[in-house]
């Protein structure tokens, strides 16, 4: 029985500016029905509090403490496993404000470079992260989301940042945000989830699904987003439910 739910943002509750229709309402009805609900996002752009507060503007009830985001996993992640190492950030305000949240400082002679979405990005700011890479700095990541949905299409996500700097620095990145388990781990951790009673709600197959499916979890898909249902072939990251939105989503 399904006693956690957790949902992905971009593609599953909104595209852009835009909720996906009745999806206020599933939410609502989740809740009622004692079922908790966690949102889990690979977008860095925005701290927890950040995401929390645009989530509640779209009328998509929600507190800091049910929000997992891209900023946060990456700080949780450097103040775990790297204690005391100064980080130098592609990335926006809500990355920072993570970092310092978690006790990491930031400064341009770093050990780490922590990258997520920059939309500001700029060609001073990559070559000083390449200069660092090459110089032997970890690399952690958000994600490594080639695009995200939007109500005009996709735009480029984090990946295309991430690309950039493997490309040129010959270092691979580590990713924290999904597939990669760590997410499930964190909220395991602090909020006492039961992996046998969670499911897993997003819209991509190769990074909401496959998360799932590392983290050993339940896992539905829904059509609103990047992932169509003619894409489920490999059946091995194939999604336990599949529903045209999460309007329609039933939970066993």
């Amino acid at each position: 029985m399904i006693k956690t739910a957790i949902f992905d943002l971009d593609g599953t509750l909104f595209l852009g500016k835009t909720v996906v229709p009745g999806a206020a309402e599933a939410l609502e009805r989740l809740r009622l029905a004692g079922i908790r609900v966690f949102f889990l996002t690979n977008a860095g752009t925005r701290s927890r509090e950040g995401v929390a507060h645009k989530l509640d503007n779209m009328g998509l009830q929600a507190v800091k403490e049910e929000v997992y985001c891209g900023s946060y996993l990456v700080a949780k992640y450097i103040a775990q496993n790297h204690p005391g190492k100064k980080a130098f950030v592609v990335g926006e305000h809500g990355m920072a404000e993570e970092l310092k949240a978690a006790g990491v400082k930031m400064a341009e002679d770093a050990d780490i470079v922590a990258v997520c979405l920059d939309r500001q990005l700029t060609y001073e700011k990559l070559a000083k992260a390449h200069k660092l890479l090459k110089k032997g700095a970890h690399f952690i990541a958000s994600n490594k989301d080639h695009t995200f949905p939007t109500e005009h299409g996709s735009m480029p996500g984090a990946g295309s940042i991430v690309a950039a700097l493997e490309f040129s620095s010959k270092k691979a990145a580590h990713v924290v945000g999904k597939p990669n388990p760590f997410a499930f781990e964190v909220m395991e951790r602090e909020l006492g989830l039961n992996g046998d009673e969670t499911v897993m709600v997003g819209d991509r197959l190769d990074i909401d699904i496959a998360f799932a499916k590392n983290a050993g979890i339940k896992s539905a898909l829904v059509l609103t987003g990047i992932s169509k249902k003619d894409e489920i072939k490999d059946k091995k990251i194939a999604p336990d439910f599949v529903f045209p939105s999460v309007a329609e989503l039933t939970l066993p």
